[in-house]
């Protein structure tokens, strides 16, 4: 069955462009999310990667992003992505080498902003940060771990270290990042909510007052601000899912463009 993960993209406020570095555009086939979004990327890596460091999906997943707010209230779908392979950083790391990644790699914000430490016989021993991503308070260490105090870890500036006989799922329970096929990535135009899509949106949110609108398409907070969901996404499956994506599917074929993008850390918690 087909699962589809919807979530604000705040870094990002520009409904026509993603600014940040996660999602990272490869190419016009392959999109890399990084860190940010601990929670889903927690949710992928309980069901893909408890017995492997490695996985293909073997089930539908998509990954669809709004822009954060801003101050002309316009909200659009800047990107989405079906889900074909989730790994931990090392893996990222050791196996993301091509040409293609290249450009992603040397960025001074690149989101594989960690790489893997292993001792004179080759065993794992950890990471150390060498990204601009996330380097304010250190925040790329929550990135792979759930607290700042983890018993199973030792944190030494830029290097965050197994304990002696750790285990390491215990460990880094954020140590997941993932590979999408491109279905949509903003590059000088969103994909605005328009009414079938806006229909669908308050199917998945039934119980919402008020209703979710074309601004605050996950309703309101109770201060009447839109709901942002921050640092959670909303979840679908089924013909919901399928309703939505087939929405995306038929837009983004005369929306995808080709603008050069100035891109930045991203700032989410």
């Amino acid at each position: 069955m087909m699962t589809l993960f919807l979530y604000v993209v705040a870094a990002s406020h520009d409904p026509d462009n993603v600014q940040c570095v996660v999602p990272y555009r490869v190419n016009d086939d392959v999109i890399f999310f990084g860190p940010c979004k601990k929670p889903l990327r927690k949710w992928l890596r309980d069901r893909y990667l408890k017995t492997s460091n490695d996985s293909y999906p073997d089930a539908d997943i998509f990954v669809v992003g709004v822009n954060g707010s801003n101050r002309k209230r316009i909200r659009k779908i800047v990107w989405a992505g079906s889900v074909t392979r989730v790994m931990t950083f090392e893996v990222a790391y050791n196996a993301l080498k091509g040409p293609e990644f290249q450009e992603m790699r040397s960025h001074d914000c690149s989101p594989l902003h960690v790489k893997p430490l292993y001792d004179n016989a080759g065993k794992f021993l950890g990471y150390e940060h060498i990204s601009h991503e996330h380097e304010r308070d250190d925040r790329w260490v929550l990135d792979l771990t759930n607290r700042r105090n983890n018993p199973h870890v030792r944190d030494q500036g830029k290097q965050l270290l197994l304990k002696p006989e750790a285990d390491r799922y215990q460990a880094f329970p954020h140590d997941c990042c993932f590979l999408c096929d491109n279905i949509f990535f903003a590059q000088g135009a969103g994909i605005p909510i328009t009414d079938e899509i806006l229909k669908v949106l308050k199917s998945i949110q039934p119980d919402k007052t008020p209703a979710p609108d074309r601004y605050a398409i996950f309703g309101y907070r109770v201060d009447e601000s839109a709901e942002g969901l921050t640092g959670r996404y909303l979840t679908t499956s089924g013909k919901l899912a399928e309703g939505l994506i087939t929405l995306i599917r038929g837009s983004s074929t005369v929306l995808q463009g080709t603008t050069k993008r100035q891109l930045r850390p991203c700032k989410c918690r």
